[in-house]
């Protein structure tokens, strides 16, 4: 049997984070829990951006060998599975916002990256995970802070194709694996700039890192950990 080949792993553009909840784990609500807890963000990006088409056009030789893969494997199921399901749904690889009054586009898209916190081997063995944090210069966050909406970053993610031979459904899965913080939304505070405050020549806070190395981002400008309200970040 031949042997899979590993799945790829890009770095999405900058933009701003939409319910990220990449600092702690998530268990999900009484109605929807998660047991095994889970890490995800949305990332949204403006539909014409040249850096958001070029981001696209990496994934979707991606997303089109996932289609080719579900639709092999859709072929192998029942001849009574495949007349009830019909054919192969397929998942779209970002969401479309529109506005909520007019029902018109906004002309942002959204993807989803997420990825378990835990789970358990076949030989019954468990194992927990999280994403690597890093700050805008490429350091290491080991004491992350809260992230919220509205904070600019990027992604780092695994493509991961997958079949849902129960419903047909069909995808690629982009599997979180860290994370840039650029600019830090937290706590409801809100950035110089906000306030009209420009850059001035004198006292410059230092915030204290817990490790030099540089990570696998590489150096990203960006402000302070001072930052702007929710609302005024997300751009829909």
């Amino acid at each position: 049997m031949a042997e899979r080949k590993k799945n790829p792993s890009l770095i999405s553009p900058r933009g701003p984070l939409k319910f990220p909840k990449i600092d702690k784990v998530d268990y999900g609500t009484k109605e929807y829990p998660k047991p095994n807890g889970e890490f995800s963000t949305k990332l949204v990006l403006e539909a014409d951006a040249p850096a958001t088409k070029a981001f696209i056009a990496a994934l979707m030789p991606h997303y089109q060998e996932a289609m080719a893969e579900a639709a092999a494997k859709f072929k192998e199921l029942k001849v009574e599975t495949r007349k009830k399901l019909g054919k192969v749904t397929e998942n779209d690889l970002f969401t479309t916002l529109y506005d909520q009054e007019t029902e018109q586009p906004t002309g942002y898209i959204e993807f989803k990256f997420a990825m378990a916190a835990s789970g358990e081997r076949k030989d019954k063995t468990k194992w927990s995970a999280k994403p690597a944090i890093f700050d805008a210069k490429g350091k290491p966050m080991v004491k992350v802070p809260e992230i919220w909406s509205g904070t600019e970053g990027k992604i780092s993610f695994e493509c991961q194709p997958y079949f849902i031979p129960g419903t047909g459904a069909a995808g690629l899965k982009l599997k979180l694996k860290g994370a840039q913080v650029i600019e830090l939304v937290s706590g409801g505070q809100r950035s110089a700039s906000s306030y009209g405050f420009g850059a001035e020549d004198g006292y410059e806070y230092e915030e204290p890192t817990a490790d030099e190395s540089a990570g696998e981002f590489g150096d990203e400008s960006g402000e302070d950990t001072s930052s702007k309200t929710i609302d005024e970040e997300i751009p829909f």
